[in-house]
């Protein structure tokens, strides 16, 4: 059973849906992924256009931004929130289109707050990740179960994270994680769950979900 094509085709029926309603049809197809994200990250977008044709790398017309939907999430989520993340990620990618910057790499800015709202996303304010977090307002939600009537079938299974195999060592148990800035790439380590800035860009860094090695 392929459960990742169910799953894609019926994130590239919602996007040509939401596209044509909610952005006017302005935004070009992008690619859209199915794979595990760093963190809690619910999806992304990237910024630059990551998909290339080998033939013609340089070729604008043959290249294509990522929308990733990460599938851990699909098991406690609902099909409508899938497609609520979804949107989420095609404001970033509406903003990239009209020259908005609305991130300093994971802090969301008040442009982000205002495309957001425009296209019925509720945006609360969070620490490290600026007016990141949203949720669909009534209308929105109602929209969503009404008009786009996300395929619940095409998110029936989801990836789970899987306990990592024991060494049988008994050896002290580790607790120090990766941080990576995602505007340079520095890395530090650090423990869990720590607030850790770029002394470079002065962003917030992300934090690896695998432990790091000593």
């Amino acid at each position: 059973m392929n459960v990742i094509g169910a799953a894609l085709e019926e994130l590239y029926r919602i996007f040509d849906i939401l596209n044509r309603d909610k952005f006017n049809g302005e935004l070009t197809e992008p690619v859209i992924t199915i794979q595990k994200t760093r963190g809690r990250t619910l999806g992304h977008f990237t910024l630059d256009r990551t998909w290339r044709d080998k033939n013609n790398e340089e070729a604008e017309e043959t290249s294509y931004y990522e929308i990733n939907i990460d599938p851990r999430w699909f098991n406690s989520r609902t099909p409508a929130d899938v497609a609520e993340t979804l949107l989420h990620e095609m404001c970033h990618y509406y903003n990239k289109m009209n020259d908005i910057k609305d991130c300093s790499g994971n802090v969301h800015n008040k442009k982000f707050k205002a495309s957001a709202e425009k296209v019925g996303l509720v945006v609360e304010k969070g620490k490290g990740v600026g007016y990141g977090y949203t949720s669909m307002s009534e209308a929105l939600e109602a929209y969503m179960n009404e008009v786009v009537k996300p395929n619940e079938e095409a998110f029936e299974y989801f990836r789970s994270t899987p306990m990592k195999p024991s060494g049988g060592g008994g050896g002290r148990k580790k607790n120090v994680f990766k941080y990576t800035c995602p505007d340079c790439g520095a890395e530090v380590k650090g423990k869990r769950d720590m607030t850790i800035k770029c002394g470079l860009c002065d962003v917030v860094m992300k934090m690896e979900d695998e432990e790091a090695e000593d």
